[in-house]
């Protein structure tokens, strides 16, 4: 099984240098650690997850979120008893298989709906923040709430992801006159990222 964590670190309870590397580069949490030496002590129980690659782990709202590679999804499936224990110990399982594109996550969890656009800000910080804009009318097409939305597909990206819906529009004579919508909305939410920092 290959997890985030070297399976050595786990077994001593001490990250080397490379593993805390990346727990310092945020591209680990602790809960990557503490979720992989579980899955880890599981393995005897459950000799499948030898062929089982994890990029990510994360416990967000009720909700374990898996990220695994090519396959991984239906050997984790493929174990009942495991994704039992796991769903009563972390709450709903959703696992996603990599690797994870952006609009690849964002059009599985808001199909049918297609997104309308997909950009980018980088912060003063360095860190990047995404802003997926949403049709109207899709609104009860989507079975997440925006909230939800938010929290599962940031954690998937392990990136911050953003989603609104466009505000139903008046069309005017002169379109090249009206500002495009989502052009604004992104001049705006920077606007108000840098006001708050």
């Amino acid at each position: 099984m290959r997890l985030p964590v070297c399976n050595f670190d786990l077994e001593s309870d001490m990250l080397c240098t490379s593993c805390q590397a990346k727990l310092d580069r945020g591209e680990i949490t602790a809960f990557d650690i503490e979720f992989s030496k579980w899955l880890l002590e599981r393995e005897k129980e459950h000799p499948s997850l030898e062929n089982l690659t994890l990029q990510r782990a994360t416990r967000i709202e009720g909700r374990l979120i898996l990220v695994v590679k090519k396959n991984g999804k239906d050997l984790l499936l493929g174990e009942q008893t495991l994704i039992n224990e796991l769903a009563d110990r972390f709450g709903e399982v959703m696992i996603f298989e990599g690797p994870a594109k952006l609009r690849r996550v964002i059009r599985e969890y808001i199909a049918p709906a297609i997104e309308v656009g997909v950009n980018s800000l980088y912060l003063p910080d360095g860190s990047k923040e995404n802003i997926v804009m949403l049709r109207q009318e899709d609104r009860d097409r989507i079975k997440y709430s925006m909230d939800d939305l938010r929290s599962i597909v940031s954690a998937i990206m392990n990136e911050s992801v953003l989603f609104e819906f466009q505000k139903d529009r008046f069309k005017q004579e002169k379109d090249d006159e009206v500002p495009d919508e989502f052009d604004q909305r992104m001049e705006e939410m920077s606007h108000r990222r840098s006001k708050a920092r």
